[in-house]
């Protein structure tokens, strides 16, 4: 009979009712016969743990929690315990194994009992503690080998990973992945000669944004409907006009009238390695975010470009964060990021943030590539006619 039916199940009642009396040696002959009685469920075996615990049965009990796993891999009690022996054996990453797997178990049960709360809370702390101690020695083991600790570089980044602190984003382009690229989540600018020119330019593009910013005439949602696609809502920002463009060139062709009113930001841009792919890009816009305005997690289209934003007009508290780093922008200091890894933006103060946005070739990619993804992406567009342009 299974414990559902009328085999070990009473045995274990029975088993735990000597225990809340204080009768170890009754309990563990009890759960002993309810191991043997059917081979020996999770609950059972770790009765049995607890009366060898309680008799100070050290290693008959670790086995009995070995049983319990093995009859059921997810038993939270057992999890706990195991974790606890291995810490009073001064095995903490052994520790830390089983309490963080029932941490994860934990969190999907609804209706823990408030004991059980408490003691998730315990082996929460103590792999806190144990997270603290190890990163100290790993950091002192790189000291004494004459490195001098891990840095802010690759490594450090690595390091921060190894120990849960951040997480593996990866690119995830909604339509074309280019295979093989790094996983890159912001640029360092200073490895593109092309950007100090153009943050130099920042006065002058931000007086010509101004001439049109106060009406805010021309600019519109970010995000439209398209007339030949079905109209799915894009996280609710579809036609939202709180994240807004202005376009200056759109699915690669400048807007003839915005170029004589823009003629330094035009002449800005000219200097730049945009994205040239006929009928899409390059796309430029000012784009801007409203007070209040969230732009949830998402990922772009192609990773074969790079997004680009200049920010121009920049009140506190907005930031975009892209996998794990959170920047806030700086205005006149380009921002390069990988828009195909998860990214959001936020505006949380009360005035309107202003970025030029721009999309350029990722700088990994040959001539060639380039020109084979442009010459896909165009016979892309004449098969089932053109789109509007691909730029988050």
């Amino acid at each position: 009979m299974g414990e559902d039916g009328t085999g070990a199940a009473p045995l274990v009642a029975a088993g735990f009712e000597a225990l809340r009396r204080g009768d170890a040696n009754a309990a563990c002959e009890i759960f002993s016969r309810a191991v043997a009685a059917e081979s020996g469920s999770a609950e059972a075996w770790y009765g049995l743990s607890i009366a060898h615990r309680t008799l100070g049965a050290v290693q008959a009990e670790d086995s009995a929690l070995d049983r319990a796993l093995a009859a059921d891999a997810r038993h939270l009690p057992a999890l706990i315990r195991k974790g606890d022996v291995h810490a009073a054996r001064n095995d903490p990453r052994a520790a830390t194994s089983f309490y963080r797997a029932a941490i994860k178990i934990g969190a999907t049960v609804p209706s823990l009992s408030r004991e059980w709360r408490a003691e998730l809370g315990r082996v929460e702390a103590a792999c806190r503690q144990s997270g603290r101690a190890y990163e100290r020695h790993l950091v002192e083991a790189l000291e004494q080998r004459g490195l001098g600790g891990p840095g802010s570089g690759r490594f450090a980044r690595a390091l921060e990973l190894l120990l849960g602190r951040r997480r593996i984003f990866l690119q995830q382009p909604q339509y074309f992945y280019f295979p093989e690229l790094p996983q890159i989540e912001f640029y360092d600018s200073a490895h593109f000669p092309w950007v100090r020119a153009l943050e130099a330019a920042t006065g002058a593009i931000r007086e010509e944004l101004m001439g049109v910013l106060e009406s805010e005439a021309g600019f519109v949602p970010y995000l439209k409907r398209e007339a030949n696609r079905p109209a799915f809502d894009s996280k609710g920002l579809l036609d939202d006009p709180a994240w807004s463009a202005y376009h200056l060139i759109q699915t690669g062709t400048p807007v003839a009238e915005r170029a004589a009113r823009f003629p330094r930001t035009f002449e800005a841009l000219a200097a730049l390695p945009l994205c040239r792919i006929h009928g899409r890009t390059p796309t430029v816009l000012f784009s801007m975010l409203r007070p209040g305005a969230h732009i949830p997690p998402h990922h772009g289209y192609l990773n074969t470009r790079l997004i680009c934003h200049l920010p121009l007009v920049v009140p506190p508290q907005c930031a975009l964060r892209v996998g794990n780093e959170t920047r806030a922008w700086r205005a006149g200091e380009l921002v390069i990021f990988d828009d195909t890894i998860e990214h959001e933006a936020w505006n949380r103060s009360t005035e309107r943030r202003v970025v030029l946005l721009f999309d350029i070739w990722r700088p990994e990619l040959t001539e060639q590539e380039r020109s084979l993804v442009a010459a896909m992406l165009e016979a892309i567009d004449r098969f089932g006619g053109p789109r509007q342009a691909w730029t988050q």
